[in-house]
């Protein structure tokens, strides 16, 4: 019996090594199978992270997990990550999977899963990756279909996330959190199928419209499933949207190239406040308080085959009736709410669908306000009817809508009716469409925290026609800024409908506009005092707009531009300015060029000025720009006049990108003042005179070259200090100096140090001034100056030479008078 047992245990453990150690002796195999076999069926690069096997964990049964898998894309996408699993497990049946042709497995768990799917502009999509198989070919050739099966009773998918971006559609909709349970018999025919999910955090975005912030779905639901026929039919079920409760009739099935669907869904809690839960950016923070009343029906239907080119009908329909909004900290509330509104589409074409707001009305404080939409043709050529009318008070809206931190003031009042179809307006027969109306508002302003500096509109009145909104006056503030404007706005139902370019033309007036109100504000620096440092002003592509414009004064930067006249026009996402006149920095200032955001990330500007008597300090203090393109001109005083063309990109704090900066030009003065300058603190150094501390450079007319914000100065004469100077040079992208002024320099202004080297030279005193070149190199901050004395040597070796030839021309002469004198004796 011992005998027995000792050879039964060694048996045990013979096994139960031998279910340890297989798993692990496989394991490399079936890896490195699974991705071959991975690679072979898609066009994407994918990695496993591990593949554990076990008999332990579901004894008898296989227990099979794949651990970290990554799928990343080829092409246009091999930066991007389609998804991320991280583990898939099951268990399965040893003998399904020996018998060879049905393989029997319990749970298919998916875990920790996350999705990005991506579309392009051009429609390709990242997850269209799967490479058409030999397989697939044969069975599609001769119609016979592998007897080989997968049979699984439940499959969970648990803490899954997802991000579409869909830049074809502008859309962008996204999943925090996933979780599905669906589980049943689908080894047989026909079976119930349980299907428990939810999902929260989703965000939908559509042309720049949020449409959802974190909402809710749930779905509890029985499944009739025809497997054989893959019809699904709903039996017991409950879906809810956020605070909205659906129930689901009908049935849903899958064809070869769609899917089939006969559904209905009904609001089953008929409580306008469950309505109110779909726009939780407005409601959702004070949703605990609200007192709301009304009825609400809301239904849905689609019937038919859905297939790639092919809708079936479909339509909703929404009915509130006399429902109020009460807040419990407000006096004011929203009443007499009605909404009559449907979407309907036949089927097929989507040219076929119409859109009715048929009813939309609501009260505050006795003030009514009306509004009615009907569309149909929305594809092909839109016909739009519709009209608003009431009046709508914002202080009293205030008072029955909370608001938290805007401040909303003013008096809108509408009576605007129109009729028509889109063709008309684009073949401009405005007769076949009516608009008719106007739009008046009083005493309006509105203010926020991202926007505290407001608007405030005085007075302002619209009057609509088929072709144009007239202008009659607008009369504004924007903070300390006033605008008025009149004009019109065409083409502006094209706009709103089709995105169409918005044109109009307008008289623009101001008496005072700062710019800097509309620019990034951070806290001042000690070091260098700015407070403004600025963001790109986008120029929308979609507006084609001329303004004759009249101000008197703006303030941009540090710097006061006055008495502003000229032509702006905006198009295509560009400024164009035509003879713009202004006086600024004690000077006047004629501009012509343009500044675009085409592409908004590389703004750029190019621009001719003709600058008249311009203050160098002025314009040194109150422009940034010239901080970084003349350095130099700190500590200069005097004025200059110029004729500049320069063109350059802009970074994102509106700053010219130095290497990109190129143009030409010329400035002429009749005086400037320099003092403090590094360079010159050099040159008075190098001079041992304090004189050249403080100088004057006197009437010039300089020409330079702008190469890739390398600064080319062509040489030109001036005076400097009031000895003549001819000066050229460069100053390099990277602030480096190669600077070079040759002077002529009274010997006297060379210092004791460079005179004691000549003074003994004989002929010396003859020479009163001396040819210097003065060097500057080195970068604006850290100057160096050095003197080329060259010339000056040469001058002397000349002087000397003519003083010894005179001395020895008079030694001959005196040897030959006293030879003549001893001849003649």
């Amino acid at each position: 019996m011992k005998k027995f047992l000792k050879i039964f245990g060694g048996f045990v453990v013979v096994v139960l090594a031998l279910l340890i150690i297989l798993p692990f002796f496989f394991k490399d195999q079936i890896l490195e199978k699974v991705k071959t076999e991975i690679n072979n069926t898609v066009d994407a690069k994918v990695e496993i992270g591990d593949l554990s096997l076990s008999m332990f964990k579901n004894f008898p049964n296989l227990y099979v997990e794949l651990e970290n898998v990554s799928v990343v894309g080829n092409n246009e996408f091999e930066n991007d990550t389609l998804a991320f699993v991280g583990s898939l497990y099951t268990a399965v049946d040893l003998g399904s999977a020996i018998s060879g042709t049905k393989i029997e497995v319990g749970a298919i768990v998916l875990a920790n899963a996350k999705v990005n799917a991506l579309v392009l502009e051009s429609g390709k999509a990242n997850w269209d990756i799967a490479k058409e198989s030999e397989e697939e070919l044969v069975e599609e050739e001769t119609g016979e279909a592998s007897d080989f099966k997968v049979v699984f009773e439940e499959v969970r998918i648990e803490d899954f996330s997802l991000r579409y971006d869909d830049a074809s559609l502008k859309t962008l909709m996204t999943i925090d959190d996933l979780d599905l349970a669906l589980n049943g018999d689908f080894s047989v025919k026909s079976t119930n199928l349980n299907v428990n999910s939810q999902i929260t955090g989703i965000d939908l975005d559509y042309e720049g419209v949020k449409y959802l912030k974190k909402a809710e779905v749930t779905l509890d639901a029985v499944l009739a499933a025809d497997l054989q026929n893959m019809l699904f039919t709903f039996k017991e079920n409950k879906l809810t949207l956020n605070e909205l409760v659906f129930g689901v009739d009908g049935n849903v099935g899958m064809l070869d190239d769609g899917y089939s669907m006969d559904l209905k869904m009904n609001a089953q809690k008929a409580d306008f406040k469950t309505l109110l839960s779909m726009v939780p950016d407005v409601f959702k923070a004070d949703f605990e308080g609200l007192e709301t009343t009304g009825s609400l029906a809301l239904t849905a239907f689609a019937k038919g085959e859905y297939k790639e080119e092919q809708l079936p009908s479909f339509g909703a329909k929404l009915n509130v009736e006399k429902a109020t909004i009460k807040y419990p900290d407000l006096p004011e509330s929203v009443q007499n709410i009605n909404i009559d509104a449907e979407v309907n589409h036949p089927g097929g074409d989507m040219d076929l669908l119409t859109a009715d707001v048929n009813a939309f009305h609501f009260e505050v404080a006795n003030n009514p306000f009306d509004a009615e939409m009907h569309v149909k043709n929305p594809i092909s050529d839109p016909n739009i009817n519709g009209l608003f009318k009431g009046v709508i008070d914002f202080s009293k809206i205030r008072h029955a809508i909370p608001m938290d931190s805007v401040k909303i003031t003013g008096i809108v009042t509408s009576d605007v009716s129109f009729s028509g179809r889109m063709s008309s307006i684009e073949k401009e027969e405005y007769e076949k469409f009516m608009a008719k109306g106007d739009v008046k508002l009083k005493n309006f302003e509105f203010a926020t925290p991202d926007f505290p500096q407001g608007i405030k509109i005085i007075n302002s009145v619209l009057n609509f026609t088929p072709k144009y909104i007239s202008l009659a006056s607008f009369d504004s503030r924007i903070g300390k800024s006033d605008i008025k404007l009149k004009g019109r706005i065409e083409n502006y139902i094209p706009y709103a409908l089709k995105d169409q370019v918005l044109k109009g033309n307008f008289n623009l007036t101001s008496n005072s506009f700062n710019v800097n109100e509309f620019m990034t504000e951070e806290e001042e620096t000690e070091a260098t005092g700015d407070t403004i440092p600025l963001s790109v002003v986008e120029i929308p592509a979609n507006l084609d707009l001329q303004l004759v414009s009249s101000m008197k004064l703006i303030q941009f930067d540090k710097m006061n531009i006055e008495n502003v006249k000229g032509l702006i026009v905006v198009k295509n996402a560009k400024a164009q300015l035509t003879n713009l006149s202004m006086d600024m920095l004690k000077g006047q200032m004629t501009m012509n060029g343009s500044y675009s955001t085409k592409d908004v990330k590389k703004p750029n500007f190019d621009f001719g000025l003709d600058v008249k008597e311009f203050d160098i300090k002025s314009t040194y203090e109150s422009l940034s720009m010239v901080k970084k393109m003349i350095p130099m001109a700190l500590n200069c005083e005097g004025k200059v006049s110029s004729d500049l063309k320069i063109a350059s990109l802009l970074d994102q704090e509106m700053n010219p990108v130095m290497k990109t900066l190129n143009g030409n030009g010329a400035i002429h003065s009749k005086e400037i003042i320099i003092k403090d300058n590094k360079a010159f603190d050099a040159l008075a150094a190098a001079l041992k005179n304090d004189d050249y501390k403080r100088i004057s450079v006197t009437q010039f007319d300089m020409n330079f070259v702008i190469t890739n914000g390398n600064v080319e100065v062509k040489p030109f004469d001036a005076k400097v200090a009031g000895h003549p100077a001819r000066i050229y040079g460069t100053q390099s992208v990277d602030g480096k100096l190669n600077f070079t002024m040759d002077m002529k320099l009274p010997k006297e202004e060379l210092g004791k140090e460079v005179n004691q080297y000549f003074d003994k030279l004989p002929g010396f005193d003859a020479v009163q001034a001396l040819d210097v070149a003065v060097k500057i190199t080195g970068t604006v901050d850290n100057p160096n100056v050095k003197l080329d004395l060259s010339k000056a040597i040469k001058q002397a070796q000349k002087a000397v030479a003519k003083e010894l030839e005179r001395k020895a021309k008079k030694e001959i002469e005196k040897k030959g008078k006293d030879l003549l004198r001893k001849l003649f004796k």
